[in-house]
């Protein structure tokens, strides 16, 4: 019995000492060996003394992780309890059925029964057995196994009850691997899973938040994925592409033009606003001479007129001051502008056909026409690249 003791001992040992795997578990549709030693306690009536060394040989399959059938060849070395006969050898065999409990833990508790026979020298029984045991498994397929059966052998004057308790080792061969577990769903394969996303239809490649949801990263409410102009000034309105509106279509964006309202078809500046040169020539009372002194506005005239080559036309618009009738200044003003349209023709050479002359009168004041400086600035010719005519 020392022998058993210490095998025992060392096998405690020897799980206490090497590391457990991470996938230790018992597996479905293993074939698993187990040898064991330990030891062997006979009733009294029996023709031995009452303990012996025992060994076994078992081996199993497990039909799930809790369900197994096991297949056991068992001894015992007994000395008789007859003084001048030698040893006496007990042999058994048996087929168990095991359930274990927790089997997916590295501790797996379990309880067995089964059916099967002894001889014991020349007598041979049957017998039946119940018990239970542990595993602990200390790597993948390797585990320490302990066992304790209670032996009802069925003699032919009585039922005999015999203990064996053993330890040793188990060994798993082939079977299943547990399962993989599953990754969480991405239906929509925008990187966010189902369980995170509250936009769960996202088109496929449309970039999104960590919500799930299409990224808008100006703002400016269509998402980046339809946005053809990602970059939008925040405020500014868009229409359905993203990009930002011109509402009179004169290429400024509605969130850059100052004039929103301009005529279609008139060139405008970077504001959004008409093209316009206001030429400050003084003409002498009830006239329409330009004197050789306002050169210089001719020039500034005729350089506007060049830069806007492509437009199809050009008004210059005569004004006046307020002095006098209005129906006196009217004229006095169509004269003016006329008078500047040919200065332009016929000094510099400019088509006549882009150049339309109109006068405004006094209606259209840009000064106080109750100051000398203001009716100066009042008595003036403006040129308007592409306006649309007056009636």
């Amino acid at each position: 019995m020392k022998v058993t003791k210490c095998f025992i001992a060392l096998l405690i040992l020897t799980g206490l000492l090497i590391p457990a795997a991470a996938l230790a578990e018992l597996k479905t549709g293993v074939v698993t060996v187990s040898p064991m030693l330990g030891g062997v306690l006979m009733e009294g009536d029996q023709p031995v003394d009452n303990d012996g060394f025992a060994y076994s040989l078992g081996l199993g399959y497990n039909l799930s992780q809790q369900f197994g059938l096991e297949a056991v060849l068992g001894g015992a070395n007994l000395d008789s309890d007859n003084s001048s006969s030698s040893d006496v050898d007990l042999f058994t065999y048996r087929l168990d059925a095991l359930y274990r409990f927790m089997p997916d833990n590295k501790l797996v508790p379990y309880l067995a029964a089964g059916v099967g026979g002894y001889d014991l020298d020349s007598d041979h029984e049957w017998m039946a057995n119940y018990g239970g045991g542990l595993l602990y498994f200390f790597a993948e397929n390797i585990a320490l196994r302990a066992d304790v059966r209670h032996l009802l052998a069925f003699n032919e004057s009585n039922l005999e009850n015999n203990l064996t308790y053993t330890a040793g080792f188990l060994f798993q061969f082939a079977g299943e691997a547990a399962p993989a577990p599953k990754a969480p769903l991405d239906s929509d394969g925008d990187g966010v899973t189902d369980d995170l996303d509250q936009c769960p239809n996202t088109p496929a490649g449309a970039p999104v938040d960590s919500k799930g949801c299409p990224l808008d990263s100006d703002g400016d409410g269509v998402f980046d994925y339809l946005d053809q102009c990602p970059d939008t000034p925040a405020g500014a309105p868009v229409d359905s592409k993203g990009c930002p509106l011109d509402s009179d279509g004169d290429g400024v964006f509605v969130y850059l033009d100052q004039c929103p309202d301009t005529p279609a078809g008139m060139a405008v500046d970077a504001a959004g606003c008409s093209l316009e040169l206001t030429l400050r020539i003084n003409f002498d009372s009830d006239s329409a001479v330009i004197k050789p002194s306002f050169k210089g506005e001719l020039d500034k005239a005729a350089a506007f007129v060049r830069a806007n080559a492509n437009a199809p036309f050009i008004l210059l618009a005569g004004h006046t001051d307020s002095q006098g009738s209005a129906a006196y200044n009217q004229k006095l003003s169509e004269r003016r502008a006329e008078a500047v349209r040919q200065a332009l023709i016929d000094q510099y050479g400019l088509d006549g056909n882009k150049l339309k002359s109109r006068g405004l009168g006094e209606i259209q004041p840009k000064a106080d026409n109750q100051t000398a400086d203001g009716r100066y600035q009042n008595r003036r010719v403006e040129l308007v690249c592409c306006a649309v005519l007056p009636e």
